[in-house]
């Protein structure tokens, strides 16, 4: 028993081999001589595979249970990003802190962070002309797989003679706001909830005692001040990581105010009612899916007189749009610190660790049509790129004029969250990408931004023609 439990463990990948081949019709693979010999011998007689051997064989049958035969003409070209190879000089591979070039990347990369999915995730990254496609009679560039065997795709223009070679404005579909106001941190997501808008006062208008709470409590339409300090004015250095609540005044009110940010000359801050915490503001705003950002209406338009009526909606796939609103630092955590009111995790990933991320981790922010893979809020499988998803292809916050597919020499929108910030009039940044490729943030109604949507093709999606240059792009459809 314990021969044939150390022979499973050390052929596994053989034997699963067997039990796929015998699945696919008229494929077989047999092993010779006795069960425990280390020879073995291989007849594709009958399997319909060209492999001559073993291994090739099992690596022929896994490439056979891939959703398509374009992922698979994808993946054996590509190559992992986590060692040395043509356009990767490091043998720890690629550098994502570093803009791509021709020793941190050109080409198409199996990402060694998500190798062990069903069906490992690929990107291009760096200076490419390989990744142009053509579908639903527009031009497309490649820029990634999807966890199912997908193809993620950003909009590029209309073809010329066949041919796909857009830069600037004909990248895109127009110019847009993002939304059509900045003053509160829900104008930051592709939905929102309720709106907590920003407010100001100046410190030089305070007269008398002021109290200050740590927390707050609520019976009868009335907030109280719970562990309260005191000043008889504002104060230049104010204790504002442990008590951010006010009356403006008394210990009793009711409406109360919630402070996230202080200068020398002003605080800033929001009102709540109706017995809502700071912990409630930000989950109405952060956590609920009501309202469809201008952006979101935008997409939705292009989508339906594009896609869904001229008949190309069954070959897209309905895959997450990840608006990530995870909040990384916080004064609106009434623990917070003052550094910056809002934070988001992908202004981290992008402007400070360098990590890009692909995994959608909060389900509320995991847009989709179905909620059987997400949170079933959109109308039409249609959204932007994330900031992380450009940072695989190349892009960094780096002020550096960068040449990567994706910079086109005008400014485009991202979905990723950046910051809800205290600085220039309370302004609330979504992550754009710069006319010279670098990462940026920007006002959210900033209507000179760029719009290329992104829709990702379905895994069984065959490819008609083309090889993936500028003058030959792939053909779908």
């Amino acid at each position: 028993m314990k021969k044939i439990s150390k022979f499973i463990k050390s052929n596994y990948k053989f034997l699963i081999g067997v039990i796929v081949g015998l699945l696919l019709s008229g494929t077989g693979v047999y092993a010779a001589n006795t069960i425990f010999s280390k020879n073995v011998t291989y007849d594709n007689s009958s399997s319909g595979l060209s492999s001559v051997n073993v291994q090739d064989a099992l690596d022929e049958l896994y490439l056979k249970m891939y959703p398509s035969q374009f992922y698979k003409k994808l993946y054996e070209s590509a190559v992992r990003d986590d060692k040395s190879s043509t356009y990767v000089s490091s043998s720890d591979g690629i550098d994502f802190s570093k803009v791509s070039s021709d020793t941190n990347g050109k080409g198409l990369y199996i990402s060694s962070e998500y190798s062990d999915y069903k069906y490992p995730i690929l990107y291009y990254r760096g200076d490419v002309d390989n990744n142009n496609l053509i579908f639903a009679n527009f031009c497309w560039k490649i820029v990634r797989t999807t966890e199912t065997g997908g193809i993620k795709l950003i909009y590029n223009g209309v073809p010329s003679n066949g041919t796909c070679d857009n830069t600037g404005e004909d990248s895109q579909i127009g110019t847009s706001v993002f939304n059509t106001n900045y003053n509160s941190p829900a104008y930051l997501g592709y939905m929102y909830g309720t709106l907590y808008t920003y407010n100001s006062k100046s410190i030089s208008s305070f007269n008398g005692t002021y109290y200050y709470g740590n927390n707050v409590t609520y019976s009868g339409g009335t907030y109280t001040l719970i562990d309260t300090i005191s000043a008889s004015s504002f104060p230049n250095v104010y204790d504002i990581t442990s008590h951010h609540y006010t009356c403006m005044g008394g210990t009793t009110c009711t409406s109360v105010y919630y402070i996230y940010y202080t200068t020398n000359s002003t605080m800033y801050y929001i009102i709540l009612t109706g017995g809502k915490t700071v912990e409630d503001a930000l989950s109405d705003m952060l956590d609920t899916n009501i309202v469809s950002s201008t952006m979101k209406n935008v997409l939705d338009d292009w989508y339906k007189t594009n896609i869904l009526q001229k008949g190309y909606s069954d070959y897209v796939e309905d895959t997450v749009w990840c608006s990530n609103r995870i909040i990384q630092e916080s004064g609106w955590n009434r623990y917070g610190s003052i550094i910056h009111s809002l934070r988001f995790m992908t202004y981290t990933n992008v402007h400070i660790s360098n990590t890009p991320n692909l995994r959608c981790n909060r389900y509320i922010d995991k847009f989709t049509v179905s909620s059987s893979n997400g949170n079933g809020n959109l109308d039409y499988p249609v959204g932007l790129l994330t900031a992380d998803e450009v940072m695989f292809a190349g892009g960094t916050g780096i002020n550096i004029d960068n040449n990567y597919y994706l910079k086109t020499g005008q400014t485009w929108w991202s979905l990723s969250p950046a910051t809800a910030d205290h600085t220039a009039s309370n302004v609330t940044y979504l992550i754009t990408i710069y006319y010279n490729g670098r990462i940026i943030n920007t006002n959210v109604n900033n209507g000179g931004i760029g719009v290329r949507p992104s829709i990702s093709l379905a895994p069984d999606v065959e490819v008609s023609g083309g090889n993936g240059t500028i003058n030959s792009p792939y053909v779908v459809g």
